[in-house]
Protein backbone atom coordinates (compact mmCIF):
# COMPACT_ATOMS: atom_id res chain seq x y z
CA UNK A 1 0.00 0.00 0.00
CA UNK A 2 1.03 3.30 -1.07
CA UNK A 3 2.57 5.72 2.24
CA UNK A 4 0.20 8.25 3.76
CA UNK A 5 1.58 11.30 5.57
CA UNK A 6 -1.72 12.68 8.29
CA UNK A 7 -0.50 15.53 9.49
CA UNK A 8 -1.56 16.44 13.18
CA UNK A 9 -0.86 20.50 14.20
CA UNK A 10 -0.46 20.69 17.96
CA UNK A 11 -1.24 23.73 19.43
CA UNK A 12 -2.02 23.39 23.88
CA UNK A 13 -4.37 20.63 23.34
CA UNK A 14 -2.61 18.31 26.03
CA UNK A 15 -5.63 16.94 27.65
CA UNK A 16 -6.75 15.65 23.91
CA UNK A 17 -3.12 14.96 21.57
CA UNK A 18 -2.87 11.45 23.14
CA UNK A 19 -6.76 10.23 22.12
CA UNK A 20 -5.87 11.75 18.77
CA UNK A 21 -2.97 10.13 17.80
CA UNK A 22 -4.26 6.79 19.33
CA UNK A 23 -7.22 6.90 16.90
CA UNK A 24 -4.66 6.82 14.05
CA UNK A 25 -2.36 4.72 15.12
CA UNK A 26 -5.30 2.15 15.65
CA UNK A 27 -6.04 2.52 11.70
CA UNK A 28 -4.14 -1.39 11.06
CA UNK A 29 -2.27 0.44 8.71
CA UNK A 30 1.97 -0.32 8.19
CA UNK A 31 2.79 2.22 5.62
CA UNK A 32 1.76 5.16 7.64
CA UNK A 33 3.71 8.73 8.70
CA UNK A 34 2.49 10.53 11.44
CA UNK A 35 3.54 13.95 11.65
CA UNK A 36 3.18 16.02 14.93
CA UNK A 37 3.86 19.56 14.13
CA UNK A 38 4.25 21.29 17.47
CA UNK A 39 3.22 25.26 17.03
CA UNK A 40 4.80 26.82 19.94
CA UNK A 41 2.66 25.03 22.34
CA UNK A 42 2.72 26.59 26.03
CA UNK A 43 1.70 23.69 27.57
CA UNK A 44 2.77 19.83 27.68
CA UNK A 45 2.61 19.11 24.01
CA UNK A 46 5.80 19.76 22.95
CA UNK A 47 7.22 16.94 25.47
CA UNK A 48 3.98 14.57 24.66
CA UNK A 49 4.55 14.90 20.60
CA UNK A 50 8.23 13.68 22.19
CA UNK A 51 7.11 10.88 23.96
CA UNK A 52 4.93 9.84 21.59
CA UNK A 53 8.03 9.42 18.59
CA UNK A 54 10.01 7.60 21.22
CA UNK A 55 7.09 5.21 21.32
CA UNK A 56 5.94 4.96 18.29
CA UNK A 57 8.75 4.80 15.21
CA UNK A 58 5.90 6.07 12.75
CA UNK A 59 5.51 9.50 14.17
CA UNK A 60 7.64 12.26 13.07
CA UNK A 61 7.78 15.61 15.42
CA UNK A 62 8.75 19.31 14.29
CA UNK A 63 8.75 21.57 16.87
CA UNK A 64 8.16 25.78 15.43
CA UNK A 65 7.70 29.30 16.87
CA UNK A 66 4.17 29.37 17.03
CA UNK A 67 2.60 30.59 13.53
CA UNK A 68 -0.95 29.48 13.63
CA UNK A 69 -2.69 26.44 12.39
CA UNK A 70 -2.18 27.34 8.53
CA UNK A 71 1.03 27.54 9.07
CA UNK A 72 1.53 24.56 11.45
CA UNK A 73 -0.93 22.63 8.38
CA UNK A 74 2.20 23.86 5.76
CA UNK A 75 5.06 22.87 7.74
CA UNK A 76 3.77 19.21 7.85
CA UNK A 77 3.01 19.44 3.87
CA UNK A 78 6.27 20.34 3.63
CA UNK A 79 7.69 17.51 5.78
CA UNK A 80 5.60 14.98 4.54
CA UNK A 81 6.64 11.71 1.93
CA UNK A 82 3.68 10.03 1.54
CA UNK A 83 1.68 9.90 -2.16
CA UNK A 84 -1.13 10.76 -0.08
CA UNK A 85 -2.14 13.16 2.73
CA UNK A 86 -4.78 13.49 5.08
CA UNK A 87 -5.21 16.20 8.33
CA UNK A 88 -6.53 15.77 11.97
CA UNK A 89 -6.32 18.10 14.54
CA UNK A 90 -5.27 17.51 17.55
CA UNK A 91 -8.37 17.60 19.70
CA UNK A 92 -10.32 15.15 16.97
CA UNK A 93 -10.25 11.87 16.59
CA UNK A 94 -11.30 9.20 13.61
CA UNK A 95 -13.04 5.99 14.17
CA UNK A 96 -11.17 2.63 13.60
CA UNK A 97 -10.67 1.35 9.83
CA UNK A 98 -11.48 4.72 8.49
CA UNK A 99 -8.10 5.60 7.15
CA UNK A 100 -7.22 1.93 6.30
CA UNK A 101 -10.25 1.27 4.81
CA UNK A 102 -10.62 3.97 2.81
CA UNK A 103 -6.83 3.62 1.49
CA UNK A 104 -7.90 0.47 0.40
CA UNK A 105 -10.52 1.58 -2.00
CA UNK A 106 -7.58 4.50 -3.20
CA UNK A 107 -5.33 1.63 -3.90
CA UNK A 108 -7.95 -0.60 -6.54
CA UNK A 109 -8.68 3.24 -7.64
CA UNK A 110 -5.49 4.89 -8.63
CA UNK A 111 -6.70 7.67 -10.86
CA UNK A 112 -8.93 9.05 -7.37
CA UNK A 113 -7.03 12.83 -6.86
CA UNK A 114 -9.67 13.07 -3.29
CA UNK A 115 -11.61 10.68 -1.11
CA UNK A 116 -14.25 12.63 0.90
CA UNK A 117 -15.35 10.31 4.06
CA UNK A 118 -18.16 10.90 6.79
CA UNK A 119 -18.03 13.47 9.87
CA UNK A 120 -20.15 13.28 12.72
CA UNK A 121 -20.39 17.45 13.52
CA UNK A 122 -19.81 18.55 17.33
CA UNK A 123 -19.44 15.47 18.10
CA UNK A 124 -20.59 14.51 21.84
CA UNK A 125 -22.61 17.61 21.91
CA UNK A 126 -26.44 17.78 22.06
CA UNK A 127 -26.16 19.91 18.81
CA UNK A 128 -24.11 17.50 17.13
CA UNK A 129 -25.54 15.60 13.61
CA UNK A 130 -23.56 13.27 11.15
CA UNK A 131 -22.64 14.51 7.46
CA UNK A 132 -22.64 11.15 5.50
CA UNK A 133 -21.91 10.91 1.45
CA UNK A 134 -23.80 8.25 -1.05
CA UNK A 135 -20.91 6.16 -2.21
CA UNK A 136 -19.74 7.21 -5.68
CA UNK A 137 -16.96 8.48 -7.89
CA UNK A 138 -17.32 11.76 -9.74
CA UNK A 139 -14.89 12.49 -12.77
CA UNK A 140 -14.26 14.45 -15.50
CA UNK A 141 -15.70 17.98 -16.39
CA UNK A 142 -17.96 17.49 -13.42
CA UNK A 143 -16.59 17.16 -10.30
CA UNK A 144 -16.72 20.63 -9.57
CA UNK A 145 -19.99 21.50 -11.17
CA UNK A 146 -21.43 18.36 -9.04
CA UNK A 147 -19.07 19.95 -5.54
CA UNK A 148 -21.29 23.04 -6.28
CA UNK A 149 -24.62 21.06 -6.51
CA UNK A 150 -24.04 19.24 -3.76
CA UNK A 151 -22.95 22.32 -1.48
CA UNK A 152 -19.18 20.78 -0.52
CA UNK A 153 -18.79 24.29 0.28
CA UNK A 154 -20.56 24.19 3.14
CA UNK A 155 -18.31 21.69 4.54
CA UNK A 156 -14.96 22.85 3.15
CA UNK A 157 -12.82 20.94 6.16
CA UNK A 158 -9.71 20.10 5.25
CA UNK A 159 -9.96 17.03 7.34
CA UNK A 160 -12.66 14.14 6.85
CA UNK A 161 -10.14 13.85 3.50
CA UNK A 162 -7.46 11.92 1.82
CA UNK A 163 -5.57 13.64 -0.80
CA UNK A 164 -2.98 12.84 -3.34
CA UNK A 165 0.20 14.91 -2.46
CA UNK A 166 0.66 16.66 -5.57
CA UNK A 167 -2.76 19.05 -5.03
CA UNK A 168 -0.68 20.49 -2.64
CA UNK A 169 2.68 21.22 -5.10
CA UNK A 170 1.22 24.68 -5.46
CA UNK A 171 -1.32 25.33 -2.89
CA UNK A 172 -0.85 26.06 0.58
CA UNK A 173 -3.21 27.26 3.94
CA UNK A 174 -3.34 31.13 4.04
CA UNK A 175 -1.66 32.32 7.30
CA UNK A 176 -3.28 34.59 9.57
CA UNK A 177 -6.58 34.05 8.81
CA UNK A 178 -9.57 32.20 10.24
CA UNK A 179 -11.38 29.45 7.89
CA UNK A 180 -8.50 28.68 6.26
CA UNK A 181 -10.43 25.32 4.82
CA UNK A 182 -12.61 27.69 2.72
CA UNK A 183 -10.19 29.23 1.00
CA UNK A 184 -8.05 26.35 -0.10
CA UNK A 185 -11.10 23.44 -0.94
CA UNK A 186 -12.57 25.10 -4.18
CA UNK A 187 -8.58 25.13 -5.47
CA UNK A 188 -8.20 21.62 -4.74
CA UNK A 189 -11.25 20.72 -6.39
CA UNK A 190 -10.52 22.30 -9.51
CA UNK A 191 -7.75 20.82 -10.27
CA UNK A 192 -9.13 17.04 -9.02
CA UNK A 193 -10.21 14.86 -11.75
CA UNK A 194 -11.81 12.18 -9.72
CA UNK A 195 -13.20 12.29 -6.48
CA UNK A 196 -14.25 10.09 -4.55
CA UNK A 197 -17.59 10.31 -1.87
CA UNK A 198 -16.78 7.37 0.70
CA UNK A 199 -19.74 5.97 3.91
CA UNK A 200 -16.47 4.48 4.99
CA UNK A 201 -15.54 5.70 8.53
CA UNK A 202 -15.98 8.42 10.35
CA UNK A 203 -14.26 11.75 11.34
CA UNK A 204 -15.32 12.37 14.99
CA UNK A 205 -15.58 16.47 15.14
CA UNK A 206 -15.26 17.37 18.65
CA UNK A 207 -17.11 20.96 19.55
CA UNK A 208 -14.55 23.08 21.27
CA UNK A 209 -16.51 26.12 22.92
CA UNK A 210 -12.96 28.22 22.55
CA UNK A 211 -12.92 28.51 18.42
CA UNK A 212 -11.85 31.62 17.03
CA UNK A 213 -14.92 30.81 14.59
CA UNK A 214 -17.32 30.93 16.97
CA UNK A 215 -16.15 34.19 17.93
CA UNK A 216 -17.82 36.97 16.01
CA UNK A 217 -15.61 39.88 15.41
CA UNK A 218 -15.38 41.08 11.60
CA UNK A 219 -11.88 40.05 11.55
CA UNK A 220 -12.54 36.28 12.28
CA UNK A 221 -15.98 36.00 9.79
CA UNK A 222 -14.48 38.71 7.17
CA UNK A 223 -12.08 35.45 5.16
CA UNK A 224 -15.50 33.07 5.04
CA UNK A 225 -17.42 35.83 3.37
CA UNK A 226 -14.64 37.09 0.63
CA UNK A 227 -13.71 33.52 -0.01
CA UNK A 228 -17.65 32.43 -0.52
CA UNK A 229 -17.54 35.65 -2.89
CA UNK A 230 -14.50 34.46 -4.78
CA UNK A 231 -16.28 31.17 -5.21
CA UNK A 232 -19.36 33.42 -6.41
CA UNK A 233 -17.38 34.66 -8.71
CA UNK A 234 -15.68 31.50 -10.26
CA UNK A 235 -18.73 30.06 -11.01
CA UNK A 236 -20.14 32.76 -12.19
CA UNK A 237 -17.47 32.98 -14.88
CA UNK A 238 -18.06 29.24 -15.70
CA UNK A 239 -21.31 29.77 -16.61
CA UNK A 240 -22.56 27.44 -14.24
CA UNK A 241 -26.12 26.69 -13.73
CA UNK A 242 -28.23 29.78 -12.43
CA UNK A 243 -30.27 27.13 -9.98
CA UNK A 244 -26.50 26.54 -8.27
CA UNK A 245 -25.58 30.47 -8.73
CA UNK A 246 -28.31 31.39 -6.59
CA UNK A 247 -27.95 29.19 -3.79
CA UNK A 248 -24.67 30.66 -3.50
CA UNK A 249 -25.29 33.88 -3.62
CA UNK A 250 -27.90 33.16 -0.67
CA UNK A 251 -24.92 32.05 1.52
CA UNK A 252 -23.26 34.98 0.42
CA UNK A 253 -26.00 37.08 1.59
CA UNK A 254 -26.19 35.87 4.82
CA UNK A 255 -22.25 35.77 5.23
CA UNK A 256 -22.44 39.62 4.78
CA UNK A 257 -25.13 40.03 6.77
CA UNK A 258 -23.15 38.38 9.84
CA UNK A 259 -20.91 41.04 8.60
CA UNK A 260 -22.94 43.96 9.38
CA UNK A 261 -23.84 42.71 12.46
CA UNK A 262 -20.40 42.50 14.02
CA UNK A 263 -19.77 45.93 15.86
CA UNK A 264 -16.41 46.31 14.91
CA UNK A 265 -17.42 46.26 10.86
CA UNK A 266 -15.76 47.59 8.28
CA UNK A 267 -17.96 50.00 6.74
CA UNK A 268 -16.15 51.21 3.55
CA UNK A 269 -15.73 47.43 3.24
CA UNK A 270 -19.52 46.44 3.63
CA UNK A 271 -20.87 49.54 1.13
CA UNK A 272 -18.30 47.81 -1.33
CA UNK A 273 -19.16 44.50 -1.11
CA UNK A 274 -23.14 45.08 -0.69
CA UNK A 275 -22.49 46.94 -4.60
CA UNK A 276 -21.11 43.84 -5.96
CA UNK A 277 -23.35 41.59 -4.47
CA UNK A 278 -25.94 43.63 -5.83
CA UNK A 279 -24.78 43.58 -9.44
CA UNK A 280 -25.08 40.02 -9.39
CA UNK A 281 -28.64 39.77 -7.35
CA UNK A 282 -31.08 37.09 -9.18
CA UNK A 283 -34.39 37.84 -10.36
CA UNK A 284 -37.48 37.38 -8.79
CA UNK A 285 -38.26 34.08 -11.70
CA UNK A 286 -35.35 32.35 -10.49
CA UNK A 287 -35.65 33.40 -6.72
CA UNK A 288 -39.19 31.67 -7.24
CA UNK A 289 -38.55 28.77 -8.80
CA UNK A 290 -35.36 27.67 -6.57
CA UNK A 291 -35.72 25.61 -3.85
CA UNK A 292 -35.22 27.87 -1.36
CA UNK A 293 -36.39 28.38 1.97
CA UNK A 294 -39.59 30.79 2.00
CA UNK A 295 -37.40 33.13 4.29
CA UNK A 296 -34.50 32.58 2.26
CA UNK A 297 -36.63 33.92 -0.54
CA UNK A 298 -38.24 36.60 1.34
CA UNK A 299 -34.64 37.40 1.98
CA UNK A 300 -33.59 37.13 -1.76
CA UNK A 301 -36.58 38.99 -2.99
CA UNK A 302 -36.40 42.13 -0.68
CA UNK A 303 -32.72 42.20 -2.11
CA UNK A 304 -34.22 42.13 -5.38
CA UNK A 305 -36.50 45.24 -4.70
CA UNK A 306 -34.71 47.07 -2.38
CA UNK A 307 -31.53 46.47 -2.67
CA UNK A 308 -28.40 43.99 -0.73
CA UNK A 309 -27.63 47.52 1.40
CA UNK A 310 -30.78 48.01 2.33
CA UNK A 311 -31.60 44.95 3.66
CA UNK A 312 -28.62 43.86 5.20
CA UNK A 313 -28.61 47.52 6.67
CA UNK A 314 -32.27 46.45 8.09
CA UNK A 315 -30.89 42.95 9.24
CA UNK A 316 -27.86 43.51 10.62
CA UNK A 317 -29.24 46.37 13.34
CA UNK A 318 -29.31 43.37 16.00
CA UNK A 319 -25.53 43.53 16.80
CA UNK A 320 -23.50 39.98 17.78
CA UNK A 321 -22.85 40.67 21.46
Amino acid sequence: MEKLSVIIPVYNSDSTLERCVNSVLSQNMDNLEIILVDDGSKDRCAKLCDSLAIRHSGIKVIHRINGGLSAARNTGIEASTGKWLSFIDSDDEITPDTLSANMEWLEANPDTDLLEFPVNVHYGSDDSYLLSFKPETVTGAKVFPNWIKNEGYTHCYAWNKIYKRELFDSIRFPQGETFEDAAVCPGIISLCKAVRYSDKGCYLYYKSAGSITLKYTFKNQEPLFRNNLRLLNMITEQGLDEFLRIRLWNVCLNLLTDLYRCKDADALYLSTNASILNSVKPGPHVTFRNPLSFRQKIKTLSAWLFGVRSVCSVLGLKKYS
